[in-house]
């Protein structure tokens, strides 16, 4: 990322009719609000700072960071801006991305963990690597991305409802959508800690699965008729017959197979 990997800097003005914004920026959502008082402090000010791009194919540019203020000078109806134009490899300009992003304002963690993974993904960089670039231990990089294992709409329930990252790592310990989502509820109902969401994290996990109505009584018929089948076989045996018997338990069956040598009995029609 610096100009000794090949990174050069230099500040251009760009039509913002040739900057194009692509789906790796590592901020997603923006209010409306902030949008609007950052296009007021442009008209008053400047752009102090000015956007980071690297160009692409046909003239055109891609967004590497500054999204908020390519929508602030659109919403001034700007037809340019002034870009620091980087033209490092592509991983690299992904990192600075991802770097300057976290330098201006907190990225949610999420959106931190949905980064990195489009790195690793699509660039031929380590874990290790990506941690130290961000200044981070290589696991906590490594429980942020399992982060990413939580549905989407458990995902959304910790944004809406502002729940930190101990919060989401305790909910990740459930396995069914519908338990880490009812427990992220009661977590913003009842301003629950992490400690104490986690406390029950570990209730609902220590709790017994209820059996489907009928479930006990099958079972415990299915298991006579078995043991039944099985007595017989044994008292087949101790007359003297070379009987043999076996049990497969299938998903929804249960097959005793019992198996008689060829000429042993004489069956009559």
């Amino acid at each position: 990322m610096s100009s000794s990997n090949g990174d050069c800097r230099a500040i251009s003005r760009i039509p913002l009719a040739e900057i194009q914004e692509t789906p790796d920026l590592p901020r997603r959502a923006f209010s409306e609000e902030s949008i609007e008082r950052l296009a007021e402090s442009i008209r008053l000010h400047g752009l102090l700072s000015p956007l980071l791009v690297r160009q692409a194919d046909g003239g055109r540019y891609l967004l590497i960071a500054g999204a908020r203020r390519l929508l602030a000078l659109r919403m001034l109806k700007r037809s340019w801006a002034e870009a620091m134009v980087l033209t490092g490899s592509p991983c690299d300009c992904a990192l600075i991305a991802l770097v300057e992003n976290l330098q201006r304002e907190p990225l949610h963690f999420l959106d931190v963990a949905a980064a990195c993974r489009r790195i690793l993904d699509a660039y031929p960089i380590t874990q290790e690597r990506l941690a130290a670039a961000l200044s981070l231990s290589p696991s906590t990089l490594a429980n942020r991305l399992r982060l990413l294992k939580l549905p989407e709409s458990v995902q959304d329930a910790v944004r809406r409802h502002g729940l930190g990252e101990r919060h989401a790592r305790a909910l990740l310990r459930l396995k069914s959508a519908a338990d880490q989502l009812s427990l992220a509820e009661l977590a913003a109902q009842k301003r629950l800690s992490a400690a104490q969401l986690e406390r029950k994290v570990e209730e609902r996990l220590a709790a017994p699965v209820p059996a489907r109505p009928g479930t006990t009584a099958a079972l415990r018929d299915s298991r006579m008729i078995v043991n039944a089948v099985l007595d017989t076989v044994r008292r087949l045996t101790r007359i003297g017959l070379p009987v043999r018997s076996r049990v497969e338990e299938g998903e929804d069956c249960v097959r005793v197979i019992v198996t008689i040598p060829a000429g042993t009995l004489k069956i009559e029609n």
